[in-house]
């Protein structure tokens, strides 16, 4: 079965509540926007220490930031993992070495745009690649279709690596069942403001199943 991320935002006046109730969360996947590599602005850093505080569930932080070096050493402490993008500022290598040197694991996430050559030096380095299917940003958009092929093609690099493959942005119970190379899923909306948030979850882990 998959692994199932919830995605929320490190918004003002964060309350860790929103994710209570949900069973089988295998990560906490928290946006943290600078209004500079996307237009929204989600920067307390806070909601990580209250998370951590909150809940034992693996934390995740998804830099959606033009200098995530700005950022490893404030959370670093209450989170499990951290993605940051490649069409960020900085240097790569320097970014991956740090975050490995605290013991935490490491991912590069790439926008819709990127080609996964880009990222081909570093995959023997990082413990995962996260493929944006939205442009990064809001929550609710609509799943981008070539994302699904762009994964199939991420997954044949994989065969010689060790890397997870993460997917965030549209994923429904539907186009779940097309993403048989994903390892995690990571949805927001479509958990979040479900009636039954539990049967979606369960629905998401068992997409492989559903889609024979």
């Amino acid at each position: 079965m998959k692994k199932i991320g919830v995605a929320i935002h490190a918004i003002d006046n964060f309350n860790p509540e929103i994710i209570k109730g949900l069973k089988n969360i295998d990560f906490i996947h928290v946006d943290i926007m600078d209004g500079k590599f996307v237009n929204n602005l989600n920067l307390n850093l806070e909601s990580f220490k209250i998370l951590k505080n909150y809940t034992n569930i693996p934390i995740l932080a998804h830099l959606m930031v033009i200098n995530p070096l700005d950022y490893i050493e404030q959370i670093i402490d209450y989170i499990d993992g951290f993605l940051f993008h490649f069409e960020s500022d900085g240097d790569k290598l320097l970014i991956i070495n740090k975050i490995k040197k605290k013991d935490k694991e490491v991912g590069i996430a790439l926008n819709p745009d990127t080609d996964i050559i880009e990222i081909v030096p570093y995959l023997n380095l990082i413990d995962s690649v996260l493929i944006m299917s939205v442009n990064p940003g809001w929550s609710g958009q609509k799943f981008i279709p070539q994302s699904v092929q762009k994964v199939n093609k991420l997954a044949e690099l994989k065969k010689n690596h060790r890397f997870s493959i993460i997917i965030d942005g549209g994923i429904d119970c539907e186009n779940a069942k097309q993403l048989a190379n994903v390892d995690i899923l990571c949805s927001s909306s479509t958990i979040l403001n479900a009636e039954d948030p539990n049967s979606i979850i369960q629905s998401l882990k068992r997409s492989d199943i559903n889609a024979r």
